[in-house]
């Protein structure tokens, strides 16, 4: 489909939705452990035997490697039941790291039974150690994992500790806590305390909270100029939502020049990575005819790729495209059906229950035999936070965030 002049949908973006962004990032929030970025390269099997070799002769850092080559496939298969096997000999030994990665399997029934509680019993271990991963993971079971007893208030003591350890993504779901006010009392000055620290590094997932609360006055004062900072900083590094806010302003001129080429730049780079609002926002670009040509066929295409994953549509939205469509041809209804089905097929929207991987940890306490890092967080499982459109209904007055 191709995003190409007609008018402007009188729809403006309102209250922030943290509801629906914290819902998100709580469901994606189970970190695995260090491995899952930092050693993909494939191993020789004469490399593997050597270490399968002293592994089975008590090496703590050989059952280590060796599960995590399990785990990734870097035998040339991925083998959880082995992962599961191997970490189990290195948490039986007290290595924080292992017993972290054993929970996850645990959590998500790879290579073994599915069992919450033994899930917990592991991360409970990892966490007695001050191990930043799993005190990340237990706080977020603890504030609601199906099948452990939820513990709001020692998830968001265990939530502090991480973010106090320097895990950039538990201070950024800590700060999303603070705005949010469901668990702990609402503290915008300390959730963006949180989201800042987490921002430090780039974390583009902060970059884009940041952006949606300079942007709407969110626990400070409204700063266009810091919003479109912070959505670009994200969107440097190929975070989709902040790609789709970044086109949005282009498109309004608000903080920056309205540039209706640009603003189609990001939102097609937004829609290649499965992002449902920049649907949307094509739409109204093929509308407004942005690419140079107004094309209504294009837009009703790009609408109904939207339809089928942004719940629930703008009802004004609907009626608009309703009217589209009946202006259409059948030919062209047809050939709007046809491109929006084709797309969806090759750009699936992320699974919102995608654990978060890391390259590396901050070492507060990882085992003595490997050396600490400081953290990065893989931004593509951020697909699904929350992303807002011009098209959202203005809030009610005494609504100030979304439930």
């Amino acid at each position: 489909m191709t995003a190409v002049r007609s008018f402007r949908l009188d729809f403006r973006f309102g209250y922030w939705q943290w509801r629906e962004l914290f819902l998100t990032l709580a469901a994606c929030a189970i970190l695995f452990s260090s491995n899952c970025l930092a050693q993909l390269n494939p191993i020789s099997t004469e490399e593997f035997g050597k270490l399968l070799s002293q592994a089975q002769n008590g090496s703590l850092r050989a059952e280590v490697q060796v599960a995590k080559a399990y785990e990734l496939g870097r035998t040339g298969k991925v083998d959880y039941e082995e992962a599961a096997h191997w970490y189990r000999k290195a948490a039986d030994q007290g290595d924080p790291e292992s017993q972290n990665s054993l929970a996850i399997l645990y959590l998500s029934g790879r290579g073994v039974s599915r069992d919450p509680v033994q899930a917990e019993r592991w991360f409970q271990r990892a966490a007695s150690s001050g191990f930043p991963l799993a005190l990340h993971n237990l706080a977020t079971v603890y504030l609601g994992h199906e099948g452990i007893t939820a513990d709001p208030e020692r998830g968001i003591e265990l939530l502090t500790r991480a973010a106090t350890a320097g895990l950039e993504v538990s201070q950024l779901h800590l700060g999303i806590e603070y705005l949010e006010g469901n668990v702990i009392p609402a503290n915008a000055e300390l959730g963006l305390k949180w989201l800042k620290r987490a921002d430090r590094h780039h974390l583009a997932a902060a970059d884009f909270v940041l952006g949606i609360a300079y942007e709407n006055g969110v626990g400070t004062k409204s700063d266009l100029a810091k919003a479109f900072r912070h959505y670009h900083d994200a969107a440097e590094h190929g975070f989709a939502g902040a790609q789709n806010n970044l086109g949005r302003l282009y498109l309004e001129g608000r903080g920056v020049e309205r540039d209706s080429h640009q603003a189609l730049r990001f939102f097609q780079a937004a829609a290649e990575k499965g992002n449902p609002q920049s649907y949307l926002n094509l739409a109204i670009c093929a509308l407004q005819g942005c690419g140079g040509v107004a094309d209504s066929t294009a837009a009703y295409g790009w609408y109904l790729a939207a339809a089928t994953t942004v719940k629930p549509m703008p009802a004004r939205f609907e009626t608009k495209f309703s009217e589209i469509a009946a202006q259409l041809t059948a030919e062209q209804i047809r050939s709007a059906q046809e491109a929006s089905q084709t797309w969806i097929a090759q750009h699936p929207t992320a699974d919102p229950h995608t654990p978060l991987l890391l390259d590396r940890v901050p070492g507060v306490a990882i085992a003595a035999n490997r050396q600490p890092a400081a953290i990065r967080t893989e931004d593509e499982v951020f697909k699904r936070l929350w992303e807002q459109t011009p098209f959202t209904p203005e809030p009610s007055p005494k609504r100030v965030f979304g439930r």
